[in-house]
């Protein structure tokens, strides 16, 4: 009998605590302005570089970390006065030695001494963008930051080269098993945007030759 009674009184507080913990508010910190003034409302080119999680099973919750990246732009005077033996540097802080500067009707190809080869096209702006002779793009990293993934974000799936018509829409559980699989989510494939508050709610992954 006293056993019956102590597991009666056991179950009576779980119940309890489940009760209490179903009306309790849950109250977050406010967005910091800073975070909101730099991403809200945009979308930018990234790469994902990792993954953290608090809790267990239902109750985990996760973060994901994004380096926010631009393109390498150069002005256009710098390129159009390259001349051998001038060093062309990149953004992630690399460099060539200029060996020769062809013009075409793009804009220049320039070889390095070491039989490297550079596409410098100009843009909208009238400066020039850079692609290695494979058309790989050269990116520079501006900024990181860490935010919660939240369930309801919209995961776009456009990596199939086959599908012309547009991103397949999936959902969490799908970009979960993309990141834990350690998918390369790098700027030339992959676009996060932001909704006004600073709250990651989109990630398009997009078809390339180097995914």
């Amino acid at each position: 009998m006293k056993k019956l009674i102590a597991a009666l009184c056991a179950l009576l507080i779980a119940c309890l605590a489940v009760t209490a913990f179903a009306d309790s508010a849950v109250v977050r910190p406010n967005t910091p302005e800073m975070l909101k003034a730099l991403v809200g409302g945009k979308s930018f080119s990234a790469r994902i570089t990792g993954l953290k999680s608090t809790g267990e099973d239902e109750d985990t919750k996760f973060r994901i970390s994004i380096t926010v990246c631009e393109r390498d732009v150069y002005e256009a005077a710098a390129i159009e006065n390259l001349a051998a033996g001038d060093f062309l540097f990149f953004g992630d802080g690399t460099a060539t030695m200029v060996d020769e500067v062809i013009p075409d009707e793009f804009g220049f190809t320039v070889k390095g001494k070491s039989d490297d080869a550079y596409s410098l096209c100009r843009n909208e702006e009238g400066n020039y963008l850079i692609t290695s002779d494979t058309d790989y793009p050269f990116y520079t990293d501006v900024f990181e930051i860490t935010v919660p993934l939240e369930k309801d974000i919209r995961f776009l799936d456009w990596s199939d080269p086959e599908n012309l018509e547009g991103p397949v829409e999936l959902g969490f559980s799908e970009l979960l098993d993309h990141l834990l699989d350690e998918t390369s989510f790098v700027p030339y494939n992959t676009k996060v945007t932001f909704d006004e508050n600073g709250k990651l709610t989109e990630l398009l992954y997009s078809y390339s030759p180097w995914n």
